[in-house]
């Protein structure tokens, strides 16, 4: 049989585990501060979720945990740093599904292959997507939008902030078996919305949290959410399945990763001292006000997630007929 090849770093890594294997692993690290990237900037949901944890991390490692905003290029520019640095457990990733999965099959000039070059640890929250659309607009609920979508072509303008916002749209076009809207490319989650709550784009599908305000005021009507199921905090708005649009299910996350080859048992000990701080009262209160549901779990629990996004997206990607950029 033959064996499948491994970059270089993985397979150093894979060499060097023998030394760092079992009970010598967790006593032998941490012996230097360690270090997370979040590859976004300073005060998003991921930059918040990544240092809730972080800053209670340092405590049981016996070791600093200091966090370091490196964003700029969707999410690649940190973690390709995350991905060239040594796998030796003292540089982590504040991960998201952008430059953890998402980057790789839409970016030509990806400096990392996400698969190849990082790998999971610990999952931490995920985030419900939500449908929205101005109220102004007279359309409350799904089956309404695809009706006026079909009856006016290209009378729907929906917004995306990024690849993973425009995914979420494309999965929800295709599943529905096609329907005609034009995109429209912001910079960013503010002027989107911005534009959103004007009227000059009528739809989004993006992270729940960030128009529960809008929901509240009035402004902005959530016609179904993206999840398998119900969002706690919008409990009369039913899922995208429920409503006939089979098969949909897409939610955006906050995990922690590492490069590949990072040693297992470093692995391990750092998702079993994640997850204890994910299920204490203090955190899983916060996590719950921001709008996300706690997780935790296992480096096995994380991996299978990660599985599970590339089989999606990758399918989403090739059903929508995106192309590398």
């Amino acid at each position: 049989m033959t064996l499948p090849m491994l970059p270089r770093r993985a397979l150093l890594g894979t060499l060097a585990a023998p030394a760092l294997a079992g009970p010598a692993a967790a006593q032998a690290w941490p012996a230097r501060p360690i270090r997370v990237i979040v590859p976004f900037a300073a005060g998003g949901t991921t930059d918040l979720m990544t240092r809730l944890v972080a800053e209670r991390l340092g405590g049981p490692l016996g070791q600093q945990v200091v966090v370091e905003n490196r964003g700029g290029a969707f999410g690649m520019l940190g973690a390709d740093a995350v991905a060239k640095a040594p796998a030796d457990g003292y540089t982590l990733l504040g991960g998201s599904p952008g430059p953890m999965v998402v980057n790789g099959y839409v970016y030509k000039s990806l400096p990392y292959d996400p698969e190849r070059d990082l790998c999971g640890v610990c999952m931490v929250a995920s985030v419900p997507y939500v449908m929205a659309v101005p109220t102004s607009l007279g359309i409350n609920s799904v089956q309404e939008l695809i009706a006026r979508a079909r009856a006016q072509p290209n009378s729907i303008n929906f917004a995306t902030s990024g690849m993973a916002s425009r995914l979420t749209v494309e999965l929800f076009r295709a599943l529905a078996g096609g329907v005609p809207m034009e995109m429209v490319q912001y910079r960013g989650g503010t002027p989107a919305r911005t534009d959103l709550l004007a009227g000059r784009v009528q739809l989004v599908i993006e992270q729940a949290p960030a128009f529960l305000e809008d929901f509240r005021a009035g402004t902005l009507k959530p016609l179904a959410v993206g999840g398998r199921q119900r969002f706690r905090l919008l409990p009369d708005v039913p899922t995208l399945q429920e409503v006939g649009i089979a098969g949909y299910e897409a939610e955006a996350w906050m995990g922690y990763g590492a490069p590949a080859g990072t040693p297992m048992a470093v692995r391990q000990r750092l998702a079993a001292e994640i997850d204890r701080i994910v299920k204490t009262p203090e955190v899983t209160e916060r996590l719950l006000s921001w709008g996300s549901e706690p997780v935790g779990g296992t480096v096995e629990d994380m991996e299978r997630i990660l599985a599970s996004e590339r089989r999606r997206w990758s399918e989403v990607v090739r059903i929508a007929g995106i192309e590398k950029e």
